[in-house]
């Protein structure tokens, strides 16, 4: 696979890569789940009707099949994943790591919430303040920083 260059649009895409790679893991944990418990199923007329073990083996092929397909793409996103992280510790500057790292991949709240840090927030890991001197600094930098990272191809 060629290298590409890092982009602004690829660093954005971390957060949802993860949150699509963390819900594909919880589908085949569900999944697994399943093949202890398989539902039953009505009875469809049949002089024999489907026993525990007949459920339990098509829920585990059934999960097998798909599971394959879903670590594909999880590898996938974790790859994606890697290069962005990758290609941010590659920048030489702590501070142009600090602001992108903070910008697209620090994205946990205090109550779990998912999202982005606000300029405010990125201003104050960096300068340890948020006025408007110091936000205005940190989106300089993002744009400095953002610059220097399309120089990375990973």
């Amino acid at each position: 696979m060629e290298p590409k260059p890092m982009t602004q649009r690829r660093l954005e895409k971390f957060i949802d890569l993860m949150v699509q790679t963390e819900n594909l893991d919880e589908q085949i944990r569900r999944m697994k789940s399943s093949e202890k418990f398989p539902s039953m199923r009505e009875a469809d007329g049949s002089s024999r009707q489907p026993g525990a073990s007949d459920r339990m083996g098509n829920a585990i092929i059934k999960r097998l099949t798909l599971e394959e397909e879903l670590n594909e793409k999880i590898d996938a996103n974790k790859a994606e994943m890697d290069a962005i992280r990758k290609a941010i510790w590659s920048l030489e500057k702590p501070k142009e790591q600090t602001v992108l790292w903070s910008k697209y991949i620090d994205w946990v709240d205090e109550d779990g919430t998912i999202r982005n840090l606000h300029w405010n927030e990125v201003a104050f890991k960096l300068y340890r303040n948020d006025d408007e001197k110091d936000i205005s600094r940190a989106k300089r930098l993002h744009n400095k920083a953002l610059q220097n990272i399309r120089k990375v191809e990973i």
